[in-house]
């Protein structure tokens, strides 16, 4: 079946859109309509078909246990969408044609981003796939998710359930989902984790999804999916439009058929007379050959980094490991991981491309502090990372948990090693790095770490472990015991990288052990084992020397090609701008500030210290909270921040706003009192909770009536709690006019009160239309927007 998805191939468009033209109501359960109401499904699906579809799309995009449970109907889920895949099926048989049982997302984030485990998320998602795949539709369609964490998730219960092949899509906002993850990471990752196409729905029009789906097409070989809206949303007679008929669509489309896209649709505000344009444009092309380039990959959700003789070789910092590090070994041990989340950032800051995270230390519960430092990690480093562990419980707890592709560190020669490890690093699509060592230690001479590296790829090979997410560490070992020992390793390199074609790995260090000025050594080596064909090499950023070095041989060397490394760290605009200081214990309020900036849970203890010394209050608050949220939002606006950095900083704001107030026998005076909700009949609510997380930052009382919330408890509520605005939320374009009747109820009481409105589908001039006295599009505007009014 796989094969089917290389052709060229053409799915149906928008269901809510043809659903809302079949009856359904705002507030009803539109997958309810698969048992209640099967007939009026299929002439949707009926008509698609007749259009050109190749492929018929379920109705179970809200098909999970969490969005049914908004209807209570969480005990219906195997109902309801085997039942959808059985009139699909029955459909789609007569046409001889294909059917994706589609899976949406839960409306709620994974950790670290949000509170709710990969384990809850995977198995909510396991019982609805289970539920599809039991009727065999064709394919399983994840669309629509905009965390890379999520998706995961989706796609390996879609995994552990079935052998049916999983398409994956994402949502994107510019060139970044909601959650800040970039096209190439997505593909990266989701390909790594055996997807068996990848690409965009939603989002806006095909102008808006071209250049993202440019980068998927330029970064992976998989089949690649464009399903874009009908163009962007407009208001017209006081309700939504999308303003690209079938004609306009195709003509707005036609720069994909030379990219590569082999797999089209359409989303949002589309027909059956879109899906007829694109049948008909599509009947004759050939899918374009894409041309990709084999390389090496790890990825993070805001990052990819490439790896390869063409590129120029890359560091893994190695600070975080408690084994060489006593201070970290007891933090560890005492449950503080704000030292290990400093060293990522200042490793990052002074030329990491990659973080080790080795959590090896007497006394501790391993997987759970692996799992807690990742996702403390992850948070706000973008670096991919390194799990540095032999145990497969701590990997697989690790690699669970992170949202890209990380790496890990290791596997050797010894058939338990391979055993155990290899099948969780395919499992979770990761890079390995291997050993050449087994049962008898590191051998001394070539010839024998090169057999050991051999029967390491060999096992990967058949554990279906790409060649190219092999790395092989050819160790060494101090010259002070072995004088040879640099020689023998260097060669060693040179060999296995020509006998095996693999990337070489190598921890830099171990030569000078024993040795004075060990940095000396380090850095030589280092140089000398960039010119044998080093790849990565796992050493301390903070060495000024060995980093020398290593931007001096990358260029001598010709990895770094045309110095462009070299020029860009060596320039006088980069000399100047300082890295970040191994020390955070600065007490002050700017201090405070630039803390929360980097998402550093150390701003909780400065603040502590701060108010332990009777720093005046309003100042901590004025001075190094909303100033730092104001920068934190400038970043976000202009795309330096995303999601989970903005979340992180309002976090911890929120945390330091709880302190103040427990230390303090006074009650904390707020800004003003906010009552937010998403109107009557929306369930979606992701927007509205980061809203409501970022008021609460920045000082404002928020009370959150939650979703679905009638006109009725909207006045209620204000009333009760003296409210000085009224926020209302609307993700659905069958929801947003109760945007206008809420106005008006509320106002018949509450003339003079202030109404604000947001959500996906909202626009500035319907919120306005509706009576709102202002439109906020994100988090951040909100917040401001609010300040405005008060």
């Amino acid at each position: 079946m796989t094969n089917i998805l290389e052709e060229l191939l053409v799915f149906d468009g928008a269901m809510g859109t043809m659903l809302q033209e079949e009856g359904l109501k705002a507030g009803h359960c539109p997958e309810l309509m698969n048992v209640d109401y099967p007939d009026k499904v299929i002439k949707i699906h009926e008509k698609y078909l007749k259009a050109g579809a190749d492929v018929i799309t379920t109705n179970t995009f809200g098909g999970s246990r969490v969005k049914l449970k908004e209807y209570n109907l969480e005990d219906r889920v195997y109902e309801i969408n085997s039942k959808a895949v059985e009139i699909a099926k029955k459909i789609a048989d007569k046409y001889n044609k294909y059917v994706a049982a589609s899976v949406g997302p839960t409306g709620k984030f994974v950790e670290p981003i949000g509170n709710n485990s990969f384990d809850e998320i995977y198995e909510i998602f396991k019982e609805q796939i289970n539920a599809l795949s039991s009727k065999k539709p064709d394919f399983i369609l994840l669309e629509t998710f905009n965390d890379l964490g999520e998706i995961r998730a989706a796609l390996l219960a879609a995994k552990d359930v079935c052998d049916i092949p999983v398409i994956c899509t994402l949502t994107y906002e510019g060139d970044r989902t909601l959650t800040g993850v970039r096209p190439e990471s997505a593909a990266i990752v989701l390909e790594s984790l055996g997807a068996s196409a990848v690409g965009v729905n939603c989002s806006g029009g095909p102008e808006e999804l071209l250049e993202v789906t440019r980068k998927i097409c330029k970064t992976t070989c998989l089949p690649v999916i464009v399903q874009p809206n009908a163009g962007l949303p407009v208001v017209k007679d006081g309700s939504i439009h999308y303003p690209l008929d079938g004609k306009s669509f195709i003509e707005k489309i036609e720069p994909y058929f030379e990219i590569g896209v082999n797999i089209f649709g359409s989303c949002c505000g589309s027909t059956p007379e879109h899906t007829k344009f694109i049948k008909e444009r599509a009947k004759d092309l050939k899918v374009v050959k894409r041309d990709i380039e084999q390389v090496s990959t790890l990825a993070s959700r805001e990052e990819v980094v490439n790896i390869g003789k063409n590129y120029i070789p890359k560091i893994i910092g190695e600070r975080i490991n408690p084994t060489a590090n006593k201070k970290l070994a007891q933090k560890i041990k005492d449950g503080d991981f704000l030292i290990a989340q400093d060293e990522a950032q200042i490793q990052v800051s002074n030329g990491s491309h990659l973080i080790d995270v080795n959590v090896g230390t007497d006394g501790i519960d391993e997987v759970n502090v692996m799992k807690n430092l990742v996702n403390l990690i992850q948070k706000n480093v973008n670096a991919p990372l390194s799990i540095d562990s032999t145990d497969k419980n701590v990997l697989e707890q690790a690699l669970k948990n992170y949202h890209g592709k990380a790496i890990v560190n290791s596997v050797n020669g010894e058939e338990k090693s391979l055993k155990s490890i290899l099948p969780i690093v395919k499992r979770y699509g990761a890079g390995v790095i291997g050993l050449t060592l087994d049962e008898n230690g590191i051998p001394n001479t070539v010839k024998e770490r090169l057999e050991i590296a051999k029967k390491i790829v060999d096992r990967c090979i058949e554990y279906n472990i790409p060649k190219k997410d092999i790395y092989i560490d050819p160790l060494c070992i101090s010259i002070s015991t072995d004088n040879n020992a640099a020689i023998e390793t260097l060669e060693a390199i040179k060999v296995i990288k020509k006998e095996l074609g693999v990337n070489i790995v190598l921890g830099v260090s171990n030569i000078s052990f024993g040795l004075p000025s060990r940095s000396k050594l380090n850095s030589s080596f280092l140089s000398m084992a960039i010119l044998n064909g080093l790849d990565l090499a796992i050493l301390n950023p903070l060495d000024e020397n060995i980093m020398n070095s290593y931007q001096a041989a990358s260029v001598l060397s010709n990895r770094d090609q045309n110095a462009t490394n070299y020029i860009s760290l060596n320039s006088k605009k980069s000399i100047s701008n300082p890295k970040i200081d191994e020390s955070s214990d600065i007490i002050s309020v700017d201090q405070l500030k630039k803390l929360i900036v980097n998402g550093s849970y150390k701003a909780i203890n400065i603040a502590k210290k701060l108010l332990d010394e009777n720093i005046d209050k309003s100042e901590i608050i004025d001075e190094g909270l909303i100033k730092a949220l104001d920068i934190v939002g400038q970043k976000f606006e202009n795309k330096e921040y995303f999601l989970p950095q903005l979340m992180l900083s309002a976090e911890i704001v929120e945390k330091i706003f709880d302190l103040i107030k427990d230390t303090f026998s006074f009650d904390l005076k707020t800004k003003g009192t906010i009552v937010i909700g998403t109107v009557k009949g929306d369930v979606h609510d992701i927007g509205k909770n980061m809203v409501s997380v970022m008021l609460r930052s920045h000082g404002y009382k928020v009370v959150d009536l939650g979703k679905n919330v009638s006109p009725d408890k909207f006045l209620k509520a204000a009333k009760e709690e003296r409210a000085d605005v009224i926020s209302l939320s609307a993700l659905m374009t069958t929801t947003m006019t109760e945007i206008a009747i809420t106005t008006e109820y509320i106002r018949k009481e509450l003339p003079d009160i202030k109404i604000i409105a947001g959500g996906a589908v909202v626009t500035e001039e319907f919120a306005k239309k509706s009576g709102a006295d202002g439109y906020s599009e994100d988090a951040v505007s909100a917040v401001k927007l609010v300040d405005s009014l008060i």
